[in-house]
C-alpha cells in the first residue's frame, strides 16, 4: 500500500506541473488564432528545439523502441539515421516551409497546398490524410499511456479512469495556452525524457551484469542479436532501409511539425536545430541497453511493449520505478499534446473557416479551436476500445500514411512543372498502394508497404505532371515563390 501511494503521489506531482505551466501560458496568451496555433510566429530557437525533440520522441520511440530491440535485435539502432534525416529535412524543407508560411500566412499543411496548387479536391485529400493519420498516431500514445498506467498502478486505475485523467490534463493546459502551453510543457517533458531513457537503460544494463557480460552472452546465444540484420536474417535489411525513410519523413509531414516550422521566429532556428537533433540521438544508447539487457534478464514475455515496466517492477526500487514511469508519460504527453493541438488547428482553419463560417471573427475561431480540443479528446477516449497489435506497428502505419505528402511538397518547392492533378493522383496512388500492401501482408512490414506507396506516388506524380496540361497560375506561382526564396539568400 505504501509503495503504491508513493507511485501515485509522484505521478500526481508530474500531472500538476503541466497544469501550472498552462496557467503561465494563459497569462501571456493573445486571443487570436495566430497566437493559439502558432504562438504569434515568435517561437525562439531553444523552445522550438525542445518542442520538436519532445514531439519526435513519442512512446513509439521509448516503449516501442525497447520492445523492438527485444524482439528484433539492434535493427532499431537505425534510429540514429532517422534522427539525421529528420534533421536534414529541417534544412531542405523546413526553412522553405517557414518562409512560405510567413510570407503567405499559412497555418496548416492544407494552407500550403491550397495556395500553390489551388485545387479543392487536393485540399480535401490532404485534410483527410492529415486528420486520419494523426488520429492513428494519437491512438499510439493513448494505448501506451493506458498500458503504463495499468502496469504502474497494479491495476488500481482502470483503462477507463486512466483515459479520463490522461485527457483531462491535456485539455486543461491546451485550452489555457494553445501552442505556447505545449512548448512550455515540452521543455519540462524533454528533460524528463532524456533522463528516463538513459537512466533506465544504464540501470538495466547494470542489473544484467554490465556490457562486459550482456553482449558476450548474447553473442554466445546467437550473433544475430548484436548484428544489424537482426534475428531474422539479411532479408530484413530492406526493413531497416524502409524505416530509415518512412519514420522521419512521416513525422516531418505531420501537422504538428508543419505548425512548428510556421511558428519559428527566424531562419536562424533552422541553422541550429538540425545539429541539436543529431546530438540528441545519443539517447538511443538507453534503448539499446534496455532492450539488450532484457534479453539476458528474461526469456519470454507475452507483451513485449511491457518488458521495460516488467523488469523495472521486478528489480528497481519504488522511487526509481516511479521516476521512469514519469519519463514514459513525458514521451506520451509531449507527442499527444502536439497532435491534439494540431488536429484542433486543422479543423478550425481547414474545415470550419474554409467551409462552415468563412467570416468568423478571430475570437470565435479561437473558441472553436478550444472546443475542438475537447471534442478530439472525447473521440480519442472512445477509441480506447480499439487495441492495436503493437505500439511500434501502429506508429509505422500512421507515419507511412503521412509520408505520402512529401512528393507534392517537394514538387511545389523544386519542380515548376508540378500540377494539382499530379499531386492528387500521386497521393491517392500512394495511399491506396500502402493500404493494399498492408492488407496483403496482414499488417506485417508496414514500412516496406509505405515505401511501395511512395514509389507509386512518385511514379504517378511524374507521369501525370508530364502529360498534364500545366495551369499557368500554378506554374507561375511555383516559379515566383522559388525565386523569392532564393533572393533571401538564407
Amino acid at each position: 500500500m505504501i509503495t503504491n501511494a508513493i507511485r501515485l503521489l509522484i505521478i500526481c506531482v508530474f500531472a500538476f506541473v503541466p497544469l501550472l505551466l498552462g496557467e503561465f501560458a494563459r497569462n501571456k496568451a493573445v486571443y487570436n488564432t495566430s497566437d493559439f496555433i502558432l504562438q504569434g510566429r515568435k517561437l525562439k530557437t531553444f523552445p522550438m528545439y525542445a518542442t520538436v525533440f519532445s514531439t519526435w520522441m513519442s512512446i513509439f520511440a521509448f516503449i516501442g523502441g525497447i520492445a523492438y530491440f527485444y524482439e528484433q535485435g539492434p535493427i532499431y539502432m537505425t534510429t540514429v539515421g532517422w534522427d539525421a534525416l529528420f534533421a536534414v529535412l529541417f534544412i531542405v524543407l523546413g526553412r522553405r516551409i517557414w518562409h512560405y508560411g510567413k510570407v503567405h500566412n499559412y497555418m496548416t499543411p492544407t494552407d500550403f497546398f491550397a495556395d500553390i496548387y489551388d485545387s479543392k479536391s487536393l485540399n480535401t485529400l490532404v485534410t483527410v490524410v492529415t486528420i486520419l493519420s494523426t488520429m492513428v498516431y494519437l491512438q499510439v500514445q493513448i494505448v501506451g499511456g493506458l498500458l503504463v498506467m495499468n502496469v504502474a498502478t497494479g491495476g488500481i486505475i482502470s483503462s477507463y479512469v486512466g483515459g479520463i485523467i490522461f485527457f483531462s490534463i491535456l485539455v486543461i493546459y491546451l485550452w489555457a495556452g494553445g501552442l505556447r502551453a505545449v512548448v512550455m510543457t515540452d521543455i519540462f517533458y524533454g528533460i524528463l525524457i532524456v533522463l528516463a531513457i538513459v537512466s533506465a537503460g544504464m540501470y538495466l544494463m547494470h542489473v544484467a551484469g554490465g556490457t562486459d557480460y550482456v553482449f558476450p552472452t548474447l553473442i554466445s546465444r546467437d550473433p544475430s542479436y548484436v548484428s544489424m540484420p537482426g534475428v531474422e536474417g539479411r532479408h530484413r535489411v530492406m526493413l531497416w532501409i524502409s524505416l530509415f525513410f518512412i519514420v522521419p519523413v512521416g513525422a516531418f509531414m505531420g501537422p504538428q511539425i508543419w505548425i512548428r516550422n510556421y511558428a519559428a521566429e527566424s531562419e536562424r532556428n533552422f541553422n541550429i536545430i538540425p545539429w541539436l537533433l543529431c546530438l540528441s540521438s545519443i539517447i538511443c544508447v538507453g534503448t539499446l541497453f534496455a532492450g539488450s539487457s532484457a534479453l539476458v534478464l528474461t526469456d519470454h514475455v507475452e507483451n513485449p511493449d511491457s518488458i521495460l515496466l516488467t523488469l523495472l517492477h521486478q528489480y528497481a526500487n519504488p522511487f526509481f520505478y516511479a521516476f521512469v514511469i514519469v519519463g514514459i508519460y513525458a514521451t506520451i504527453f509531449s507527442t499527444a499534446n502536439s497532435q491534439v493541438h494540431a488536429l484542433a488547428a486543422v479543423y478550425t482553419i481547414d474545415i470550419h473557416k474554409r467551409y462552415v463560417n468563412r467570416n468568423a471573427p478571430e475570437r470565435r475561431l479561437v473558441g472553436v479551436a478550444k472546443w475542438t480540443v475537447l471534442v478530439i479528446a472525447v473521440v480519442s477516449y472512445v477509441f480506447i476500445v480499439v487495441v492495436p497489435q503493437s505500439i511500434f506497428d501502429l506508429g509505422i502505419i500512421a507515419l507511412g500514411a503521412q509520408a505520402q505528402l512529401i512528393v507534392p511538397v517537394a514538387g511545389a518547392f523544386f519542380w515548376k512543372r508540378s500540377t494539382a492533378n499530379a499531386a492528387f493522383m500521386g497521393v491517392i496512388s500512394g495511399e491506396l498502394t500502402f493500404l493494399v500492401g498492408l492488407i496483403l501482408s496482414g499488417g506485417q512490414d508496414s514500412s516496406i508497404c509505405a515505401i511501395a506507396g511512395l514509389i507509386a506516388n512518385l511514379f504517378f506524380f511524374i507521369v501525370v505532371a508530364v502529360t498534364d496540361k500545366p495551369r499557368i497560375r500554378v506554374y507561375k506561382k511555383i516559379e515566383s515563390y522559388r525565386r523569392d526564396y532564393k533572393l533571401k539568400n538564407y
